[in-house]
């Protein structure tokens, strides 16, 4: 039974990278080019399928899971947290990225030794160093190694991606140290989706107000959060956004973990949303006002740099 898992899963794999990488030559020549987005008729349909699913389970489950104490869902959370320091601690290493590995490990043997095996985020106090979370992936290092990201995908349940983080994601899944743990002691399915289920949870609980309010507000939600998440891998690869000025123009997708920007972020919001703004925006952007037409890269004069927000 391993051995026909195992088989199976490396042809699923294999298969599915297939699938990614063949399309990008026929359609090379397509009219998205300029944003790398030459499957934008398949993304946006997977898109919509993803809108659908979290509607009507991923947010309701993150709205529920908001309301728990903070016993249990803290300790459940960090768990989930300490189980991916493993797979990050071996990116770290193979980027050779010196802090990181530090981070991770002495966070790691830290919690794991004080923090009740992982239950409790001890290395974040200030007791222990204040160490913070790092996490580290396989498309990263991909693009540490000098990997280009390659066309945008839209996956379905994992939603925004690249070629390139793509095959990060399975290479990070079939090669982390708790996948083969798992199957040593034959434990079932529901019990390894666990981890990534509770860290997917929490991650969608901590953004319940923020999406609302990009879904509210985009003019193009499916551009909107292909932008995003651009800014997000790129400070994740690079530690730093090309530029430091925090703006409705260029905001990173975990803004909101950074208290002291609240304020200053939510009177940005408010300038933006006013009408007479979001005029001049549009006007600055294009030249002209969209008069209800959605922009989007499927317009050649859309600049997705500017991620401008409306009622």
């Amino acid at each position: 039974m391993y051995i026909f898992e195992r088989k199976n899963l490396n042809i699923f794999i294999f298969l599915s990278f297939l699938l990614l990488l063949t399309p990008t030559i026929a359609v090379s020549g397509d009219n998205t080019s300029s944003v790398n987005d030459p499957f934008e008729q398949t993304n946006r349909s997977i898109f919509n399928f993803n809108n659908s699913l979290d509607e009507n389970f991923f947010k309701p489950v993150a709205k529920a899971w908001r309301k728990v104490p903070d016993i249990p869902r803290k300790p459940i959370s960090n768990l989930a947290t300490t189980a991916k320091a493993p797979i990050s601690l071996a990116n770290a290493v193979l980027q050779l990225n010196r802090e990181s590995i530090g981070n991770i490990l002495a966070k790691f043997l830290i919690n794991m030794t004080f923090g009740l095996g992982g239950m409790v985020d001890m290395a974040g106090k200030e007791e222990f160093g204040g160490i913070p979370t790092v996490e580290e992936d396989f498309g990263q290092t991909l693009a540490v190694w000098g990997v280009p990201e390659g066309p945008y995908v839209m996956l379905p349940v994992f939603g925004p991606s690249s070629v390139r983080d793509s095959i990060g994601l399975g290479v990070d899944t079939v090669t982390n140290p708790l996948t083969f743990a798992y199957r040593m002691s034959n434990i079932g399915l529901e019990a390894r989706l666990t981890g990534p289920v509770v860290r997917g949870v929490t991650t969608r609980e901590k953004y319940l107000d923020y999406v609302d309010e990009l879904k509210a507000g985009s003019l193009d939600f499916y551009a909107t959060m292909r932008s995003l998440y651009r800014q997000r891998r790129q400070k994740e690869i690079s530690g730093n956004l090309e530029d430091d000025k925090m703006s409705l123009n260029n905001i990173p997708v975990d803004i909101y973990d950074e208290p002291d920007l609240a304020s200053e972020i939510e009177t940005i919001v408010q300038e933006e949303l006013s009408s007479d703004t979001v005029v001049k925006n549009a006007e600055k952007t294009t030249g002209r006002v969209y008069n209800g037409i959605m922009p989007s890269s499927l317009y050649p004069d859309f600049s997705e740099s500017r991620v401008n927000l409306i009622n």
